[in-house]
């Protein structure tokens, strides 16, 4: 089973879904999500989403990532030549789409990851996949949850640029 595969089951989300992808590298921190389990295990689908994030944090060399900001948000393209990671940043985008539906945070323990999934219901998503990744616009009518999802968009160039060391770091909230 790839890894797109394993999750788009346990996001449970469709193969037609994956057209609805949302990108977004996240790490897991110590704090505690809607399974109310502290630490490593915040729920079920956990583990699977940290077999996607790792190659991604540790191969940000082989990922190109373009980030357009616009007015209501971001567009943002992810991509990479290794089809490996290819369809590790697909499945990636598709566990965090599923995440954020759900609203079952992930890195809580970052106070711009919390901000984020606490205003999820005021984000709107619009993805499409690309021939070597995926391409994620990210909007809402909402003004502080657009500097939000800028700011998120910011620290994602950096899990990029710096791995795993950057997903270690809190990150601001932008002001109000």
């Amino acid at each position: 089973m790839t890894p797109l595969d394993r999750a788009l089951r346990l996001a449970g989300i469709s193969a037609f879904a994956v057209l609805a992808l949302s990108a977004a590298p996240m790490a897991q921190g110590g704090g505690r999500g809607r399974g109310g389990m502290g630490g490593m295990m915040g729920d079920e689908s956990h583990m699977a989403d940290m077999e996607l994030i790792h190659p991604l944090l540790d191969n940000g060399s082989k990922v190109r990532r373009t980030v357009t900001m616009r007015p209501d948000g971001v567009e943002t393209v992810t991509e990479s030549d290794d089809p490996a990671l290819v369809d590790t940043i697909r499945a990636h985008v598709a566990a965090m789409y599923g995440r954020v539906k759900e609203q079952k945070p992930i890195h809580m323990r970052d106070p711009l990851f919390r901000a984020v999934f606490e205003n999820a219901s005021k984000i709107v998503m619009a993805h499409a996949v690309t021939d070597k990744g995926v391409r994620v616009t990210e909007t809402s009518t909402d003004p502080y949850v657009v500097k939000l999802i800028q700011a998120h968009a910011r620290v994602v160039d950096a899990f990029v640029k710096n791995g795993r060391s950057e997903a270690m770091k809190n990150h601001e909230l932008p002001p109000k």
